[in-house]
């Protein structure tokens, strides 16, 4: 909404005096006008056009927030001073979006007013424009609305509390139609019937009504639909979900829309528990009342004076007195006499207010017979006035019967006791024992009297008795339940594990009375949980300690160490060499042999006091207890692998192994033992390292090579993740002519801290943790593609030469990643060159056979790394499929000063001639060991003195003159570049 405003600007102001400038004729509308203004039950401004919407004019309602007339006018930021601090930023956003649009705003919000009481308004406003359409101000209208919002917040609690009401209610709530079909019901329904209410819902009324209450419900629906009955009540038994009958107090009523029936609404209370208990009352007031007819207790009540005023029937026939004879006399006629003022006293008690007590007396009959009774008396008020005395009386003739009735029961349950399997006993209050069943006879063989009493106490294991003796006075004295496992001895002299139980029987004051207890034969369980116990703990095919109780065994030492420093101990981690072999080629059943014949050597090298546990697989550990220094622990290492040394016997086999064994002394370093473990064992592994079948005693310098590998392990992780491996080329040379015939593909480690690594700073880690075989996939991928981009870049026919690990070997999907990867570069499968160790095929020979068989189906070449370094067997040669030997660089570097290495240089190229298989000399540095190579006719060849491994783009280079052109090796390749030319070929 847009207004225009007069030329000489806003006609209202904040002061009357402001209203009537000199000479302005319009004066006497705008006094109306304002008059108009203030005089509405409204809030008017008119502020300026721009934040912070200064007030130019506030009408005199604006005071009922409490702030002066003068703050709103004065004050330039007034609005950011009362608006609510959370609805501040919406409304001057608002109200500027409105400016930009010139938009009417209607918006509501919250004004807190000088006492910090909160107003809810309601504004609407607009711009006033001048005749140019210029924006001179905005005006609006404001509406306290604090009434109507609390009256909406009270009308929706009220809603919520009524539904809260609804469905919290205990008593069912629910809306049925005219056919008896449920509409709705709440939780209470659905708790006491069972069903869901999705449940209910799909039922009908009848569906949970007992059958002969049908009619009973129609009649009532009928009179609320013919307007007989606004409002039903009535009784009715349902069934719940589980078949269960309830009872239900109804109280419903019709629902009516333009005055006609449309359903029926309901709230049913679950009186079951109700009529139960009404029932019962009813059972129990007949019950009392036949109680009361037939009762054997004297019945009587007299007054102050000790005159009777009624008896019962059972009085009658205790005192031999009729009723009406009783009434007319007083107690002194009937109390015998040294008793009366017993009873007199009684009562006077009574009035000087004791509470009710129970006493004994004798009374004369009538044929002056003396009866007992016990007599329980209580005052009788009218009014809160004392008016006599109500006296109950047992005649205790009938205790005495019922005495005679409890020993009667009592020798019931002794021939029961002595029925059943168990032992059974009693004990007095104080535990000694009164009874024993004949199955404690017979198990003790001895007499009743021998036993009981203090006698069983004989018959306990000695080391059992303290803890039987100190639980069982721990149960006479507080009264608790009494158990405990202890040993028994039979009358064969031999001790049976059983559990004695035992419960105290208490009087009606809580006494205890006797104690009931039975001993159970528990030896055969006991025998069985000890076995399962045993087996937990122990290896099953050795019968050596496990892991479990190895470590629980090093948590003793190690406990024992932090209390006396002189308890020093040593842990050994044995690992058997080449126990692999053993299990492949002669089956697992010679294995666990093998390993049961070792476990008893280990046994026979350690003392009494130390252990050796078998942990799993191949693994064994021992912990010597109570060591001298490390020369002693060195000495039991060297005797372990001295017996293990010796030939086992297994059968028809004769099979030799040893151990690598690690070890770690105990010092004033504090460790847990799963730290000793963990040296142990890398210490157990340096040892393998070094070249097995020896020890090694862990060092700190261990622990921190192990932080470093695991380090690297960490890093070479996120190398596989973050692509920071690099391949390097070093080209393969014909010695003749110099030629390029192949790269070798090697790969690199680009770190982001540490800079370029070379494969053994992390091939190492990468091999164990299997980070080998995604890194061996990336290599091939790369190396493929890259020589397949050469040759169609130079169409130069070139091969690739990649090493394989043992874990890609053994990998299943190795032939298929290959060939797929062939397939996707384009490159032939003779170009591929795959290199492998000796070493890593005979340590997987069969697997090795049949992998390298499948990729020399496929085309690719195989070569023999490091030929001469490993096990360098002929039979190895012959039956594995490979096309090439690679001489070892240990034996190029010795040639010139060493014969032997010359000697075994031209042996492998003589065998690789004569098997037709290609020779590769590796490590070729000086000009000198090319001259030797060519003298015993070596034709390939790689190293330094040609070429250096080099980035991708820098062995292009080596490519880039033209076919068979001879090219120069800048110096940046080779140092010899100047004396050598390498053609391409």
């Amino acid at each position: 909404m847009t207004r225009e405003a007069q030329p000489d600007g806003i006609l209202l102001r904040g002061s009357p005096k402001d209203a009537q400038p000199a000479g302005n004729a319009n004066a006497p509308d705008e006094l109306q006008f304002r008059s108009f203004i203030e005089n509405l039950p409204v809030l008017f401004y008119v502020v300026r056009p721009e934040p912070p919407y200064s007030p130019i004019y506030v009408s005199p309602a604006f005071v009922r927030f409490g702030y002066p007339i003068e703050d709103w006018l004065n004050i330039p930021e007034m609005w950011e001073r009362v608006i609510y601090p959370d609805d501040r930023e919406r409304v001057f956003a608002t109200t500027t979006t409105s400016t930009v649009s010139g938009k009417e705003v209607d918006y509501e919000y919250r004004i807190v007013a000088r006492d910090g009481s909160i107003h809810w308004v309601r504004d609407r406003g607009c711009l006033i424009r001048a005749s140019d359409g210029s924006i001179t101000c905005r005006e609006g209208v404001i509406l306290d609305i604090t009434e109507q919002k609390r009256a909406e917040a009270e009308l929706r609690n009220g809603e919520e509390r009524f539904r809260n009401l609804v469905e919290n209610a205990s008593d069912i709530i629910y809306v049925h139609d005219l056919n008896g079909n449920y509409i709705s019901i709440n939780q209470a329904a659905e708790r006491i019937f069972g069903y869901t209410r999705d449940e209910a819902l799909a039922m009908n009324m009848a569906e949970i009504t007992a059958p002969e209450h049908h009619d009973l419900i129609r009649s009532k629906l009928t009179k609320k639909l013919r307007g007989i009955s606004k409002q039903t009540s009535y009784e009715v038994d349902c069934f719940r979900k589980d078949g269960t009958r309830i009872t239900l107090e109804v109280n419903s009523s019709p629902i009516m829309i333009d005055g006609r029936p449309v359903a029926v609404q309901g709230i049913a209370r679950d009186v079951t528990e109700r009529k139960l208990g009404e029932e019962a009352l009813r059972t129990s007031e007949q019950q009392y009342r036949d109680l009361f007819e037939n009762a054997n207790d004297l019945i009587y009540t007299q007054d102050l004076e000790g005159n009777f005023t009624s008896l019962n029937r059972a009085g009658e026939l205790i005192t031999g007195y009729s009723r009406k004879e009783a009434t007319s006399m007083n107690i002194a006629q009937v109390v015998a006499p040294e008793y009366l003022e017993a009873a007199r006293s009684m009562t006077a008690q009574k009035l000087n207010g004791s509470a009710p007590t129970a006493y004994e007396l004798e009374i004369i009959t009538k044929t002056g017979n003396r009866v007992s009774l016990e007599l329980s008396t209580r005052l009788m008020l009218q009014n809160g006035v004392p008016v006599g005395v109500q006296g109950v009386a047992r005649d205790i003739t009938e205790r005495r019967r019922a005495e005679e009735a409890i020993r009667a029961s009592e020798q019931r349950y002794r021939q029961l006791g002595e029925g059943i399997l168990h032992q059974i006993w009693t004990a007095e209050p104080e535990g000694r024992l009164d009874y024993v069943n004949g199955r404690m006879i017979e198990y003790f063989n001895r007499s009743s009297e021998e036993i009981i009493g203090d006698g069983w106490k004989e018959s306990v294991h000695p080391d059992d008795l303290a803890e039987c003796m100190q639980r069982w006075m721990h149960s006479l004295w507080t009264g608790e339940h009494y158990e405990v496992e202890f040993r028994l001895r039979h009358h064969d002299g031999t001790y049976r594990w059983h559990v004695s139980k035992a419960t105290a029987g208490r009087n009606e004051n809580g006494v205890i009375t006797k104690w009931f207890g039975t001993n159970t034969d528990i030896h055969d369980q006991k025998s069985s949980e000890e076995k399962l116990n045993y087996y937990a703990r122990h290896d099953s095919l050795t019968d050596l300690p496990n892991r479990a109780e190895f470590m629980n065994q090093l948590k003793i030492s190690v406990e024992r160490l932090k209390n006396s420093a002189a308890s020093g101990f040593a842990v050994l981690f044995l690992d058997l060499d080449r126990f692999k072999i053993v299990n492949d080629s002669l089956g697992h059943v010679i294995g666990d042999k093998l390993l049961i014949a070792i476990a008893e050597r280990l046994r026979s090298c350690i003392r009494p006091g130390d252990v050796v546990a078998r942990l799993g697989g191949d693994e064994f550990t021992i912990l010597l207890n109570r060591t001298g220094g490390i020369a002693d622990v060195i000495r039991v290492a060297e005797r372990v692998q001295s017996r293990l040394n010796d030939p086992f016997k297994l059968g028809n086999y004769e099979v030799f192994t040893t151990a690598s064994v690690g070890i770690i002394m105990s010092d004033e370093v504090l460790r847990e033992p799963e730290d000793f473990l963990r040296d142990a064992d890398a210490a157990m592994y340096r040892a393998k390292e070094s070249g097995k079948a020896r020890y090694e005693v862990f060092d700190r310098q261990m622990h921190v090579r192990n932080l470093n590998q695991l380090q690297v392990e960490t890093d070479l992780r996120h190398a596989v993740e973050r692509n920071e491996f690099e391949v390097l080329y070093q080209p393969i040379v014909e010695l003749q002519t110099n030629r390029i015939t192949e790269f070798e593909a090697l790969i690199r480690w680009r770190h982001p801290k540490h800079g370029l690594l070379g494969p053994s700073d992390f091939v190492g880690v990468a091999e164990e943790t299997g980070l080998i075989v995604p890194m061996g996939k990336w290599i091939l991928h790369e190396a493929c593609r890259q020589i397949a981009a050469w040759q169609s870049k130079f169409t130069v026919p070139l091969a690739v030469s990649v090493n394989l690990s043992a874990r890609q070997l053994m990998h299943p999907s190795l032939t298929g990643q290959i060939a797929g990867i062939l397939e996707e570069s384009g490159l032939s499968p003779t170009q591929l060159k795959l290199e492998v160790t000796e070493s890593t095929v005979m340590e997987h020979s069969d697997r090795s056979l049949s992998v390298l068989s499948e990729l020399d189906d496929l085309g690719v070449s195989l070569s023999t790394d490091d030929f001469g370094t490993g096990y360098s067997s002929l039979s190895y040669l012959q039956r594995f499929p490979f096309d090439r030997l690679k001489i070892d660089r240990s034996f190029i570097d010795k040639m010139d000063g060493d014969d032997r290495s010359r000697a075994i240089v031209k042996t492998i190229l003589m065998l690789g001639e004569n098997l037709g298989m290609g020779v590769v000399a590796e490590g070729i540095e000086t000009e000198r060991q090319l001259e030797l190579l060519l003298s015993l006719g070596c034709r390939h060849g790689q190293g330094f003195f040609f070429a250096r491994p080099l980035e991708a783009k820098r062995a292009e280079k080596l490519l880039e003159p033209l076919l068979k052109r001879p090219i120069a090796l800048p110096a940046e390749f080779s140092t010899h570049a100047s004396s050598l030319q390498l053609p391409v070929l």
